[in-house]
């Protein structure tokens, strides 16, 4: 399990893209096989390697389950130039375990796997501010869906989206009909709540057919002041209906920038309701403060306690599930606010950039959930640091991360901790 590096709680750490090529139009000279031609020798080469060592003790509060991995992996692909609109891309990735036990259980399970699977891979077409795409895609910006790349291997889906704007000011739609997890080597209709990605329950054995979503977002300056927002509609095929939305006003003036952000989910079933009966409403509020790279903040998440729903309440994210807590406000790393039941969701965090090529930062989340009803409060906390480095020069394109989490539970009679270290490449 894991929560997202790469989303505004940890920005700087991960360097998670959606991978885009929004390549230019010079198809004025090129006509027919000129024009093929053309668009594969204006493409470009892009790929990257990525060591990952993770060291944990009490894996997920599992007394003396201690685990110590190394795997190295990466990804290579091509992203062509365009012709009278047209482009398309396509990318490999792999990872394979260096000197893994033979014990599962001392190994952290989305390093395991050896696998070597087709990514990204999709046509498209762009022009008048429209983007079409079909294919495998990674899903940018998109809650609970994101490509969450602090792995080797990330979230991919086959399917089909439409943009209209750009990546500030947007309407987008999507059809998604199969997935890859990242611990799988094949695109399939399960989700990460399917047996095969996780072991006990809330799981299934059904297959669904994917989902479809319909969001948008955008970014308005008044004055000395700066409004920003987003809101989605989700129908997991069989799971649920989500309304997702929030939003921020922030001074944009001055040294000195104060920010207040709200979000509201609401989720129920739909269909074939393979997790059964799904009631679930979060409201959070977030403030604090910017100053030039440095950010502080306060979170704050509430999710109503339900007897009668999944996890008295939580959020279901069949596509999130032990992976991320997405936009979550108020999230830990080592595992997913939505999957730790209902209640109240605490975080405090700092991060900025001391020195260039340098980002640092640190967190505090007391997750005061509750999995079921009569249950204890899990009294979860966690103390984060961080620390990312980008190297320049000759050594342009490498990189350096790490992350150590500290939980404790009023639960657990042990305490968990891992620690992430990274060493990347690309170009």
């Amino acid at each position: 399990m894991a929560s997202l590096l790469a989303s505004v709680p940890l920005a700087g750490i991960a360097s998670q893209t959606d991978q885009t090529h929004d390549a230019p139009d010079s198809s004025t000279s090129h006509e027919g096989v000129e024009g093929i031609l053309h668009i594969i020798r204006g493409g470009e080469f892009h790929g990257g390697m990525r060591l990952l060592y993770y060291e944990t003790q009490n894996a997920y509060f599992t007394p003396e389950e201690d685990q110590s991995t190394a795997t190295l992996g990466g990804q290579l692909g091509f992203a062509s130039a365009s012709f009278h609109g047209l482009s398309f891309r396509i990318s490999g990735y792999g990872q394979h375990g260096i000197d893994h036990s033979d014990n599962p259980a001392e190994v952290e399970p989305s390093l395991a796997p050896n696998i070597a699977v087709l990514g990204q891979a999709y046509l498209q077409w762009q022009g008048n501010g429209v983007r079409l795409r079909a294919g495998n895609q990674m899903l940018n910006q998109v809650p609970f869906a994101s490509g969450y790349d602090f792995r080797i291997i990330p979230e991919i889906y086959r399917g089909v989206s439409a943009r209209i704007g750009n990546d500030k000011h947007y309407l987008r739609v999507l059809r998604m009909f199969r997935y890859k997890s990242r611990v799988n080597d094949e695109y399939d209709k399960t989700t990460n709540y399917n047996t095969d990605f996780v072991d006990y329950p809330p799981n299934t054995t059904r297959e669904t057919g994917g989902f479809w979503a319909i969001g948008g977002g955008g970014r308005a300056d008044a004055g000395p002041t700066a409004l920003s927002g987003r809101a989605w509609f989700f129908n997991y095929r069989d799971y649920a209906n989500m309304v997702y939305a929030d939003g921020e006003i922030a001074r944009s003036a001055g040294s000195i920038q104060p920010f207040v952000g709200a979000q509201v989910i609401r989720e129920t079933e739909t269909g074939a309701a393979v997790l059964g009966h799904i009631d679930h409403q979060t409201y959070g509020l977030q403030t604090g403060i910017r100053h030039h790279s440095l950010t502080a903040s306060l979170s704050y998440d509430y999710i109503p306690h339900d007897d009668d729903s999944v996890l008295n309440g939580a959020l279901v994210t069949p596509y999130a599930h032990n992976v991320a807590s997405g936009p979550y406000f108020a999230q830990p790393l080592l595992n997913s606010t939505q999957d730790l039941g209902s209640g109240n969701a605490y975080a405090i965090d700092i991060k900025g950039a001391p020195a260039r090529h340098a980002f640092l930062g640190a967190r505090y989340s007391y997750m005061d959930l509750r999995p079921s009803e009569g249950a204890d409060s899990i009294g979860q906390s966690e103390y984060l640091i961080f620390a990312s480095y980008k190297f320049d020069g000759a050594l342009d394109g490498l990189s350096l991360r790490d992350a150590v989490a500290y939980q404790t539970r009023d639960s657990s009679s042990v305490d968990f901790w891992e620690n992430r270290l990274t060493l990347g490449y690309s170009f």
